[in-house]
């Protein structure tokens, strides 16, 4: 049998992945790490309440820029349950993070009936609040390691290199959405014999494109919600790394574990091909604990705990999406109303 390229893809990934993972825990003491995670205990409880709060302000960031549902706890308990499922596919497929959007979009559609364009152009526009709201979380990170003696300089030049080279991406990614630019290529190219067969794309690309723009322009506070909400979640996410450091036995300042969460999320947007990021996170944290505490193997411990978290996280979202697998036969939500109204 035949293997797809987009397999071997994937297989060298997660064989990349477990390369890392397998050369961090060669090289710390095991004892000391088991000892680390024997401390967690009933703990765990607090580390998954505390990244539940991230969850929850993300998904009310995304509801926010979905005008087709009610800003209202029945809706946002329902997209809770959608993202558990997304969130599972982001972490077990190498797609930087957007293995479980399709997913998302195709559940929307089919079971609640949804425009198909307005579906797009939300999940669009919630991930680029989540990527805009990230750049101050960011910056104030690279203001704070300024601060800390800890960082030796050239780490402190690294991650703000790569703070500025994310920025310029995530920077393009918005302007190529506000300006059109998707619309504007087709258009371009529709000028030549052999791009005449794109009327529809192009018909389909300024229709998601109108929906974008009503969120940007015409709903500016459902926008700006979402950026706020979103940014509450990275700060959740510094508060979880705090949680678990405690849990362990060697807290963190805010300051400390604020810089250690943005630089590790940083190294994850880079290294999104690699599912979950497996060995890169581990390493990252490795280095950062290294500096902070002195201790490498706290890093590695923190890095497995929150693994920990994710496989809950995983077990949640195979449970809900099984579920709508068995619902595949059922009659969308939309079509139900339509029937019932005529």
């Amino acid at each position: 049998m035949r293997i797809s390229s987009r397999l071997w893809v994937k297989l060298a990934a997660v064989l990349l992945g477990l390369g890392l993972l397998a050369l961090i825990l060669a090289n710390v003491d095991l004892a000391q790490l088991l000892d680390l995670l024997g401390r967690i205990g009933w703990g765990f409880l607090l580390v998954l309440a505390a990244a539940a709060l991230i969850f929850s302000a993300d998904v009310a960031s995304w509801l926010a820029v979905l005008p087709a549902l009610r800003f209202t706890i029945r809706e946002w308990l329902w997209l809770w349950k959608l993202r558990l499922v997304g969130e599972m596919l982001n972490v077990v497929t190498p797609l930087g993070g957007l293995g479980g959007e399709p997913a998302k979009g195709l559940i929307l559609v089919k079971h609640r009936g949804l425009d198909a364009r307005e579906t797009i152009a939300s999940l669009l526009v919630a991930r680029t609040s989540l990527l805009l709201s990230f750049l101050p979380f960011l910056g104030i990170a690279c203001i704070l390691m300024q601060r800390q003696p800890a960082l030796d300089a050239h780490m402190v030049a690294a991650i703000g290199v790569g703070a500025l080279l994310f920025a310029a991406g995530i920077l393009g990614f918005f302007l190529v959405q506000r300006l059109r630019i998707a619309s504007r290529l087709a258009s371009f190219l529709h000028r030549y014999r052999y791009a005449r067969g794109l009327e529809r794309v192009l018909s389909e690309t300024r229709a998601v494109e109108d929906e974008i723009q009503r969120l940007y322009v015409f709903a500016p506070l459902r926008f700006g919600g979402a950026l706020l909400l979103a940014f509450l979640g990275w700060l959740l996410g510094a508060l979880e790394l705090w949680v678990i450091s405690a849990l362990l036995g060697y807290p963190l300042a805010p300051a400390e574990a604020l810089v250690i969460e943005a630089t590790v999320q940083l190294v994850r947007q880079a290294t999104g091909l690699i599912p979950g990021s497996l060995g890169a996170t581990e390493g990252a944290l490795l280095l950062l604990y290294g500096a902070f505490v002195g201790e490498p193997s706290v890093g590695v411990a923190v890095a497995l705990v929150r693994r920990g978290r994710e496989l809950v996280w995983i077990a949640a979202g195979l449970a809900i999406g099984y579920g709508y697998l068995e619902m595949r036969k059922a009659r969308p939500v939309g079509l139900v109303k339509a029937s019932e109204n005529s």
